[in-house]
């Protein structure tokens, strides 16, 4: 019997007004924004703020949502300076605000640099303050791009954290995992891939104006508003299983930064696909009840707690006829830290085990016939579980260099002993204080 299409009955929603603006924030977050202006999203203003006015004249947006922030050199990748140049134009930001009726605001920047990093949390205090409601998405640098660039990163979130209603951090080490095995300029376009995708997706659950299953903006303020850290993924699969197999690919994914979606108040889900027939209510009832199984969580008590889903179905002519794309916003975590110790649950329920040692009793050692305290026992490292890689494994140098420090008999695990002499009756015999049963395999 053929399953019943729980598109056929529904109706298309109006289109909405063009309320959402998406800005880019220093020369990632232009970047971003010109592969939203490539990739036609709809029923979005695209603007952007650079201190760098040759970068911001190459965009194709608009020119008068372009607005350059002091002398147009840069920002010398120092901080200050970019949050100096924001100050400095904060009123022509206010009058683009509201020149252009925004009421969501997607604020896209790569933090570690100097415009990014200072700019962006003083553009989203003025969105703040205007009653905006404001979403971040930012990727932090490359860990091999040093020290002070992760901590001019890490200082400038937690200044923006203060300023938006939720924010998403993307990690360029996990955007390098999924593609760093392509050509470098492919590469770099995949990056800003992630980052308009990211606005793309949450925005056109809005703006699609071919939306069977209504979600509204009301809907989105439910689930963003004042939700501190959000996940954010989008998905597309094929075949059998899809409604299963998009969910995973999703929860899976590097870009995840291996957090789960475990504890999380509210899920926004958005199901498209490319005709009113390519949707069976049981795939739509699979795509819920999946994430409802990853976002579920159990108090001291044992007491289940469900998350609140909001869920919508779009049309995308664009997709295969066998496609299904699924997007997904978790919030409202109770550990809203970056980086916070939840991580992905897999199918053999493996968690996160920190291992704590007790800090051991004051103790002394004799050293040549003097007392001398024991030496500080060594931090425990914790161990995070996360699933299996869904792509190509890599290695950094430190591993490889650590590997080559490393003594061959340690890497194999294998015992070093003297052989000792025994003597016989019948004269001395050479034989082994390990016999060969107890001596380790070496491979």
């Amino acid at each position: 019997m053929e399953e019943y299409s729980i598109l056929n009955d529904l109706v298309s929603m109006k289109s909405q007004p063009s309320r959402i603006m998406a800005m880019g924030v220093g020369g990632a977050g232009a970047n971003a924004i010109e592969h939203m202006w490539e990739m036609q999203i709809e029923g979005v203003n695209l603007a952007a703020c650079n201190t760098d006015k040759d970068d911001l004249d190459k965009l194709h947006i608009a020119s008068e949502n372009r607005i350059l922030m002091g002398r147009g050199l840069g920002a010398g990748n120092v901080a200050e300076k970019g949050a100096e140049a924001a100050v400095a134009a904060l009123d022509k930001i206010r009058d683009l605000l509201q020149a252009r009726g925004t009421e969501m605001l997607f604020l896209a920047a790569g933090m570690g640099a100097g415009t990014g990093t200072g700019a962006t949390p003083v553009i989203a205090e003025l969105a703040h303050e205007m009653g905006i409601l404001t979403v971040a998405i930012v990727t932090t640098p490359p860990s091999n791009e040093g020290p002070h660039r992760t901590a001019q990163a890490n200082a400038g979130i937690e200044k923006l954290r203060k300023h938006v209603d939720a924010i998403i951090v993307l990690s360029n080490d996990a955007i390098d995992q999924l593609y760093g095995h392509l050509p470098a300029s492919t590469g770099f376009g995949r990056a800003n891939d992630v980052v308009a995708f990211a606005a793309k997706g949450i925005a056109e659950i809005i703006t699609h104006k071919s939306n069977l299953v209504n979600v509204d903006f009301s809907d989105v303020c439910t689930v963003m508003r004042g939700s501190g850290s959000a996940v954010m993924g989008v998905a597309t699969e094929t075949g059998e299983d899809r409604a299963d197999k998009v969910i995973d690919k999703i929860l899976t994914s590097p870009l995840f930064g291996n957090v789960s979606i475990s504890g999380s108040r509210n899920v926004l889900i958005n199901i498209s696909v490319s005709s009113a027939e390519g949707l069976t209510l049981n795939e739509a009832h699979r795509v819920r009840d999946r994430v409802q199984h990853h976002a579920k969580s159990e108090d001291e008590k044992g007491n289940v707690r469900y998350t609140n889903i909001i869920w919508g179905v779009s049309i995308k002519p664009n997709l295969n006829e066998d496609e299904i794309e699924v997007v997904i916003v978790a919030t409202g975590f109770d550990n809203d830290s970056l980086g916070g110790p939840i991580v992905i649950k897999n199918e053999s329920n493996e968690d996160t085990r920190i291992v704590e040692e007790p800090t051991p009793e004051p103790a002394t050692i004799d050293v040549e016939g003097e007392k001398q305290p024991t030496p500080a026992p060594k931090p425990v490292v914790p161990y995070r579980s996360a699933p299996a890689p869904i792509v190509r494994p890599s290695r950094n140098f430190a591993e490889i260099e650590e590997c080559k420090r490393t003594p061959a008999y340690i890497t194999h695990g294998v015992v070093l002993s003297t052989a000792v002499k025994a003597h016989s009756i019948g004269g001395d015999k050479d034989t082994s204080t390990n016999s060969s049963a107890d001596m380790p395999a070496l491979f």
